[in-house]
């Protein structure tokens, strides 16, 4: 499985439209069948939101070729990076293949 978390550093002020932007990337992605799980929400840690990171989002997909092909080039998902510039200062991806640990 693969890990694709996003923070985001919303411009001042922009916090909200960032906010919608999301919601709208969500609906876009609904019922993909690849898309294990979207998940998205204003940042609560104080020491990252000292920092400046505003937002978080995490996307779970099955595999990385699943995620080059389908996800990055999904219609919502263009849109969505398509108004990131304007939204954000910046933002900053990992992504990484899950390890799974015996005995949990």
């Amino acid at each position: 499985m693969i890990e694709h978390y996003v923070l985001f550093k919303a411009i001042s002020g922009l916090e909200g439209d960032l906010e919608a932007a999301l919601a709208q990337f969500d609906t876009g992605m609904q019922g993909e069948p690849w898309l294990i799980e979207l998940t998205y929400g204003p940042n609560i840690n104080t020491r990252s939101k000292d920092l400046g990171w505003t937002h978080g989002m995490l996307s779970r997909l099955p595999d990385y070729p699943t995620f080059e092909n389908e996800y990055w080039n999904h219609a919502a998902h263009v849109r969505f990076l398509g108004q990131l510039d304007g939204l954000c200062e910046t933002r900053f991806a990992l992504d990484y293949e899950v390890v799974e640990e015996s005995g949990r």
